[in-house]
């Protein structure tokens, strides 16, 4: 009898380190994935601030042009898209030169983990800023 008790226990023994033993690999696993995706994640918002310092530099530099085309632009992981010539309004007001002023520009960088920002450039004082972010899984 006491055999038998002793076996069980080692029986039991043995699956509760088993299970220890999942558990473990899992949690390397996942973290893992947590060193990869926050690597990926700070690489993306270096290549976001680099794309908006070098968008800055450009639009600064073609300010006279009226129209820019953003695919002609030199930002190299970059997809800027320009989304509103007429500031906060979706029906523009002509009459309004203030709204005449504003460009919203929408970017997106990134591969694994996508960030896309809103930008916001205002063209008299040549200042862009980024108004929210957001970050786009696959």
């Amino acid at each position: 009898m006491i055999l038998l008790w002793v076996m069980s226990f080692l029986l039991y023994l043995a699956w509760t380190v088993a299970q220890l033993e999942s558990v473990l690999a899992l949690e390397i696993q996942s973290q893992a994935i947590q060193v990869r995706y926050q690597s990926e994640f700070e690489k993306a918002e270096a290549l976001l601030a680099h794309c908006e310092d070098r968008l800055r530099t450009l639009l600064i530099h073609k300010a006279d042009s009226a129209e820019i085309d953003f695919n002609s632009l030199d930002l190299v992981g970059c997809r800027p898209k320009l989304i509103s010539n007429f500031g906060n309004s979706a029906i523009p007001n002509l009459n309004n030169p203030q709204m005449m002023k504003v460009r919203w520009i929408e970017m997106e960088v990134g591969q694994g983990i996508r960030l896309r920002s809103v930008l916001r450039y205002q063209i008299t004082s040549q200042q862009l800023s980024r108004i929210n972010w957001q970050i786009l899984y696959e």
